[in-house]
């Protein structure tokens, strides 16, 4: 396998996400910083979230000055995260779309504009950035053999927050 150099991380817009971009890019990756749209509804309260998110995430990468790009998966995931949710429900069952969205989404959809369209040689998440191997098998559930570009760099992030309030003041942890 190449060297990595090239890493897509998937911003949510959160403090994981962030703190994981701000870390690749501090280690000398090169970093873009790609935003998934997975669905088009407005709250109770006549307000999209996803528009927050997306915000707080071109907010970031701007920030640190890395590319951003938007992509939109609201008809996939609704195809093949959400209907088979409410499948579930439906025959009694309790599914948990987080480990759909991370098959059919995450690391294949996303996984593949990365690499194919970005020509990343890499993906990085913030979730689950300071795991043990049990938790990372509950969290892939054996659903999906893992990509060989998923980023497997392990950063130890103890307040996520107070590292990125730090970084913002120019202090390294």
């Amino acid at each position: 396998m190449q060297a990595v150099r090239h890493v897509v991380c998937a911003m949510s817009g959160g403090v994981d996400s962030s703190v994981a971009a701000l870390l690749l890019k501090r280690r000398g990756y090169q970093v873009t910083g790609v935003f998934m749209k997975n669905w088009d509804s407005l709250d109770e309260h006549g307000l999209c979230t996803t528009d927050k998110d997306y915000e707080d995430a071109f907010k970031v990468c701007c920030k640190l000055d890395i590319p951003f790009h938007q992509v939109s998966y609201v008809k996939e995931y609704w195809l093949e995260v959400f209907s088979n949710m409410l499948n579930e429900y439906h025959r009694g069952r309790t599914p948990n779309p987080d480990i759909l969205c991370n098959k059919h989404i995450k690391f294949n959809h996303l996984y593949h504009y990365a690499i194919g369209t970005l020509g990343a040689d890499a993906l990085a998440t913030g979730h689950y950035a300071r795991t043990s191997q049990e938790d990372e098998e509950v969290f892939l559930q054996h659903y999906t053999q893992q990509p060989s570009g998923l980023f497997r760099n392990r950063f130890e992030v103890r307040n996520g927050k107070v590292l990125w309030v730090s970084s913002e003041n120019g202090q390294r942890q």
